[in-house]
């Protein structure tokens, strides 16, 4: 499986999605919005974006990772 290109704004979004995933996106929100400055509508728009592409998932408010750390970091190798 090819694994997406990860930009380097959306591998910091990853990263902390990955340390507390399964998360709520509203707390995705308030995370993002701690760790990175950004507004809600920033953090919607990049679960959108990997969401179409395939390294996660939003389901019932949920997001969870369809790749790994490890997975996106040696794809970038």
């Amino acid at each position: 499986m090819r694994v997406p290109k990860i930009h380097e704004g959306e591998y910091r979004f990853c990263l902390i999605m990955w340390e507390h995933e399964p998360v709520s996106s509203l707390e995705l929100v308030r995370l993002c919005q701690e760790k990175l400055g950004w507004k809600r509508t920033t953090t919607y728009t990049v679960i959108k974006r990997l969401g179409d592409r395939g390294v996660l998932k939003l389901e019932n408010g949920v997001v969870t990772a369809l790749i790994s750390k490890e997975e996106a970091e040696s794809a970038e190798i």
